[in-house]
């Protein structure tokens, strides 16, 4: 067995991600206007919903992550990490074993989907541009996570990674004569 360290430059990584949240956010404000229309109010109110919203779905994000960890990757809480890189100006959570890349893509979606996708389509069901703007917000968060699940689609579900430490990126353990394996 192999541990082979896999890398992403931030800089990269927050580069696509603004190319994707820009597309984003055209996309569902063009699918929410053609349903309502243009009709625009702000109050303090809406305001503080909206920052409280983004808060919370941020601390929510990464619980998520750390739950995804904890029933799919079968990690104990106390090897769960939780933190904020001022440096990178990102929240995270930090699993410290290594797990099955299957829980791992798992852990990685889950809070993408409950906190930003899942609430996207409600706010087109609604018909609040509130919800739509901190859905959109929060989905661009977990774009980083879905750059990072696509690159492990050349692995196999049974093999393991680990949460690099330090950096932004990960372990992936692998047998020597099974490096890129086909996803299963």
């Amino acid at each position: 067995m192999q541990k082979r360290e896999v890398l992403f430059d931030m800089g990269k990584l927050q580069k696509q991600a603004m190319y994707l949240t820009i597309g984003l956010m055209f996309a569902a404000s063009f699918i929410y206007l053609a349903i309502y229309g243009l009709e625009f109010r702000i109050s303090l109110f809406g305001l503080l919903l909206f920052f409280l919203l983004v808060v919370l779905g941020i601390i929510l994000h990464e619980l998520l992550h750390g739950f995804g960890f904890i029933v799919f990757g079968k990690a104990k809480l106390r090897q769960i990490k939780y933190g904020i890189s001022w440096k990178d100006g990102a929240a995270y959570a930090h699993c410290m074993i290594p797990i099955k890349v299957s829980a791992y893509r798992v852990a990685l979606l889950l809070p993408v989907i409950l906190t930003g996708l899942i609430p996207l389509v409600i706010s087109f069901i609604i018909g609040n541009g509130v919800l739509l703007t901190v859905s959109v917000i929060l989905t661009a968060g977990g774009i980083g996570d879905w750059l990072i699940f696509r690159s492990l689609r050349k692995y196999k579900a049974s093999q393991f990674v680990k949460d690099h430490p330090t950096k932004v990126g990960y372990f992936i353990y692998t047998d020597t004569a099974d490096e890129g394996g086909k996803t299963t």
